[in-house]
């Protein structure tokens, strides 16, 4: 039976690296603890920040021989690439141990770059939104009366949410010439307050089942309740924008108008029309009209000059050119 020879060293791995390129994953040379700690670490590093941090850190570390390893040509090189493919599949195992100070720096440096590309982005494109927020259910602005009669009107609401319309309707009979209940008829101004107030009470006395969920649904989470009010804050942001820029806009059109010499004006001529003639006229203007043809006129005369110097340009350039 033939045998079979085994051999029991380990392959030289110097020779393995003389004799053709480093392979990634076969022939690596594994360097010591203290250096791989430094290695395993820049490469999640890169890894995660992409080539732009690794040509960082081998500018700031020139001179350093702990950083010799992204160099192509060191032998620890192979190993430094292979880990930085782990780490970009999700295969390497992040290193405990501390980094050295550049290294460390550079890294806070990289996220705070990124941070602030995020701001920059988030500032550069301008809240516009789409659907005004939800109206605020238990807020009711109180009418100016005296506070007894305030007190009234509250407590009637409670009392009407807790014990039923039954109530009501017996409150109605027992007080119908007490004047502080004839907010109760429909046709008084303080009907629509009471009204108001009984649907808040309600709510809250015998809460509506979309309203229990929405509640518990915001106090497992406080991030929904925080966008809410960001959106609402953004929202109000943006409508005293919108009115500010519409008061500009009348603003400039009041300006305009009033820079207008309303007696500035000069008879060309009087034509007489007797009665028996019948001319097609235009009908009278307002002096509203009157103005904005006024504002046009300059608009379309300034336009002209504009042209014209742009005209005077272009036949002053040939003629330099010549």
């Amino acid at each position: 039976m033939p045998t079979l020879d085994v051999a029991t060293n380990p392959p030289n791995v110097e020779n393995t690296e003389e004799q053709g390129p480093i392979n990634p994953v076969v022939g690596i040379i594994y360097p010591p603890p203290e250096v791989r700690n430094i290695v395993d670490k820049t490469a999640s590093f890169v890894a995660r920040n992409g080539p732009e941090f690794e040509a960082r850190i081998r500018q700031n570390e020139l001179g350093n021989p702990k950083f010799n390893f992204l160099n192509p040509g060191d032998p620890y090189h192979a190993y430094y690439q292979h880990k930085v493919k782990d780490f970009q599949e999700g295969k390497g195992q992040e290193p405990i141990t501390a980094l050295p100070s550049a290294l460390s720096k550079l890294s806070v440096t990289a996220a705070a770059q990124q941070k602030q590309q995020e701001i920059l982005k988030a500032v550069e494109q301008p809240f516009v939104p789409k659907d005004p927020p939800t109206e605020f259910e238990f807020i009711a602005d109180p009418p100016s009366i005296s506070a007894l009669d305030l007190d009234i009107v509250k407590l009637t609401a409670q009392f009407v949410a807790r014990n039923g319309r039954q109530f009501l309707t017996q409150l109605m009979n027992r007080e119908q010439r007490n004047f502080q209940f004839d907010f109760l008829r429909p046709q008084h101004s303080l009907f629509q307050y009471f009204t108001k107030l009984l649907e808040q009470y309600t709510k809250v006395l015998i809460p509506p089942k979309s309203m229990q969920q929405r509640l518990r649904d915001e106090a497992r989470s406080a991030v929904a309740v925080l966008d809410q009010v960001k959106y609402r804050a953004e929202w109000l942001k943006y409508q005293e924008a919108q009115k500010a820029r519409e008061e500009e806009i009348l603003e400039r059109e009041r300006v305009a108008y009033a820079q207008i010499d309303w007696h500035d004006f000069v008879v060309v001529e009087t034509v007489d029309y007797q009665p028996f003639e019948i001319g097609n006229f235009p009908p009278p203007t307002t002096p509203e009209e009157v103005g904005a043809r006024i504002l046009i006129q300059e608009r379309i005369e300034e336009g002209e000059d504009i042209e014209m110097q742009l005209e005077s340009d272009e036949e002053d350039t040939p003629a330099q050119q010549v």
